[in-house]
C-alpha cells in the first residue's frame, strides 16, 4: 500500500511540474534576465537634491496664514505637512493619506490643479527654457505607476527636447516636479524592472490588484521549483541505481540538460524566487518595519494644535525649496530644504539645531513613543549597515536601540523622521530578502563590484535551466496541439 501511495504522490508531482512548469518556466526565464539587467539600471527615481534644485524658492513673505489655520483649512484626517512655492504663489501640502490638501498660504482658500499655462511656467523656471512639449494631463503613466505618487495626482509630463530624452513629470496637484526619465532608462526598463515586476500600467495602477496578482505568481512558481528538486533528486537517485556512474537516464537533449542543470542550480532557483516572493510580502507573514500610528502620534505629541510654529517665527525663515513642518514629542519644528538638497531643522525659536540637539529631541520623542522600553541614545549608522544600505536610508539614518529587545529604531537624523522599526521579524526578513536576493550582506553589500558579479555569475546559469524548461515545455505542447 505505501509503494502504491508513493506512486500516486509521484505521479501527480510529475504531472504538476509538467504542465506548472510549461506556464512557468518563460516567466522564470524572463525573471532571470530582468533580474540581470536591474543589475545595472535600477528603476528611475529622481533625487532630492535635483528635487529641490528644479523647485521655486518659497516667499516666506507671501505667507498670511499660520501653519495651525493651514492644517485646520485641510481637514482633521493630516498627518503631515508642507509648505512650498506652486505656480500660483506659497500653498501649505497637506497629506491626508489618499490625496494632498493645498491650501493657499496667503488666503487659507483650498487650491485646484494647476492650469496648462501655470504647469508651462514651471517647466520654463525649472528648464530655463520652454520645453518640447507638455503633456497631460493624467493621472498614470508607466513611470509613476507607484502608489506613493497617489496623493499627487494627476500629473503633466515635460518633454526637455535634449539629446538625452528627458522627460519630468509635475504633479498638477502639488505644484512639484516628482520624477525624471532618460530615454536610455526607459528602454532598458521595459526589459528590466518592468517584466521583472511585473509593472505594467494597467495592473500596477491597482495596488491590490497587481499585489495579490503578483504574490500568487510567484507562490506558483516557487511551488514548481520545490516539486522540480524532490522529482530531480528521485531521478538521480533512480539513474544512480541502474549501476552506472551516471546523474540522469534522460537521453533526449533538452530533458537531459534540464535535469543536470537543475540538480546544479536547483537550490539557487528555489531560493531566489522564493525570496522574490517574500518582496511581495507585505505585512503577511514578517512585520513591515514601520511604526504604528499609535506611536507615531506619541512621537509626534499634539501636531495640528499646539505642535506647530507661529506665523511670525515662519516668515523669519532664511530662504528655502521646501519647509516641512512636523514636532518631536509636542516640540514644534521646521526643516528647510536648499537647492542641494540638504536639510536644517529649527525650533520655535533660535537659529537651526545642533547634530546632537536634534538626537536629543529624537530619543526624547522615542521614549515617549516606546514608554517603560529602555532606549539608549543613538548614533549614526555605520558604513556597512546591512538594514540602512538594504532598504536604501538616507546617510544621516541613525540607530535607536532598545535595551533587552531585538529592536533597532532608524531614524532621519535630519528631519526626525521613523524610517524603520526592525523587530525580530523585520530583521529575519531582511536577511530571508536581502541577502538571498539581492546578495546585500555584510562583507559584500560594501562591495558593488564583486556584489554584482557574483550576482550575474549565479543569473546565468539560473536563465539557462529555465529556457530548457521553456524548451520542453514548448515541444511539449506542440506534440499535444
Amino acid at each position: 500500500m505505501k509503494r502504491s501511495g508513493d506512486g500516486r504522490t509521484m505521479r501527480t508531482f510529475v504531472w504538476f511540474h509538467r504542465w506548472l512548469g510549461i506556464a512557468t518556466c518563460s516567466i522564470f526565464a524572463l525573471w532571470f534576465a530582468s533580474g540581470a539587467v536591474m543589475v545595472f539600471h535600477p528603476f528611475p527615481v529622481l533625487p532630492l537634491s535635483d528635487q529641490m534644485a528644479m523647485a521655486a524658492a518659497v516667499d516666506n513673505r507671501e505667507v498670511r496664514v499660520s501653519p495651525a489655520k493651514g492644517w485646520a483649512a485641510g481637514g482633521d484626517d493630516g498627518r503631515s505637512l508642507r509648505l512650498v512655492q506652486r505656480a500660483d504663489g506659497p500653498v501649505y501640502l497637506l497629506d491626508t493619506g489618499d490625496a494632498t490638501a493645498v491650501i493657499d498660504a496667503r488666503s487659507g482658500d483650498r487650491l485646484d490643479v494647476l492650469t496648462r499655462g501655470q504647469a508651462s511656467d514651471v517647466a520654463l523656471k525649472a528648464l530655463g527654457h520652454s520645453p518640447a512639449d507638455l503633456v497631460g494631463l493624467f493621472d498614470y503613466d508607466q513611470w509613476i505607476a507607484h502608489n506613493r505618487f497617489d496623493p499627487m495626482r494627476p500629473f503633466y509630463r515635460i518633454d526637455v527636447g535634449d539629446a538625452a530624452g528627458t522627460q519630468l513629470y509635475l504633479s498638477a496637484r502639488t505644484g512639484e516636479i516628482l520624477q525624471r526619465t532618460y530615454a536610455r532608462e526607459r528602454a532598458w526598463n521595459w526589459v528590466g524592472a518592468v517584466l521583472h515586476w511585473v509593472y505594467f500600467t494597467p495592473l500596477r495602477k491597482s495596488y491590490t490588484a497587481w499585489d495579490q496578482s503578483v504574490w500568487w505568481l510567484s507562490f506558483l512558481a516557487m511551488l514548481v521549483a520545490a516539486v522540480g528538486i524532490v522529482l530531480g533528486i528521485t531521478r538521480t537517485i533512480a539513474a544512480r541505481r541502474t549501476g552506472r556512474r551516471r546523474f540522469t537516464y534522460f537521453r533526449q537533449k533538452w530533458m537531459r540538460w534540464h535535469h543536470l542543470l537543475g540538480l546544479g542550480t536547483g537550490f539557487f532557483v528555489l531560493t531566489w524566487i522564493m525570496s522574490g516572493w517574500l518582496s511581495m510580502d507585505h505585512g503577511r507573514l514578517f512585520s513591515t518595519g514601520k511604526a504604528s500610528d499609535q506611536r507615531l502620534s506619541l512621537y509626534a505629541g499634539p501636531m495640528h494644535t499646539t505642535g506647530l510654529v507661529t506665523l511670525d517665527r515662519l516668515r523669519a525663515m532664511p530662504p528655502a525649496r521646501q519647509i516641512a513642518l512636523s514636532s518631536i514629542n509636542g516640540t514644534p519644528l521646521m526643516t528647510l530644504s536648499d537647492a542641494s538638497g540638504t536639510m536644517s531643522m529649527f525650533g520655535p525659536s533660535g537659529p537651526a539645531m545642533s547634530a546632537a540637539d536634534r538626537r536629543r529631541l529624537i530619543l526624547k520623542g522615542l521614549r515617549t513613543a516606546w514608554a517603560g522600553a529602555d532606549i539608549a541614545p543613538g548614533h549614526p549608522v555605520r558604513s556597512n549597515d546591512l538594514y540602512a544600505l538594504a532598504e536604501g536610508m538616507p546617510a544621516a539614518a541613525h540607530r535607536f536601540e532598545i535595551t533587552g529587545e531585538a529592536t533597532t529604531i532608524y531614524v532621519d537624523g535630519d528631519s526626525g523622521k521613523i524610517l524603520t522599526v526592525m523587530d525580530a521579524s523585520r530583521a529575519a526578513y531582511a536577511w530571508l530578502y536581502y541577502s538571498v536576493h539581492t546578495f546585500s550582506f555584510p562583507g559584500l553589500i560594501e562591495r558593488p563590484m564583486l556584489r554584482q558579479g557574483l550576482i550575474l555569475l549565479l543569473l546565468v546559469p539560473g536563465f539557462m535551466f529555465s529556457v530548457t524548461g521553456a524548451v520542453i515545455g514548448f515541444r511539449r505542447l506542440q506534440r499535444v496541439v
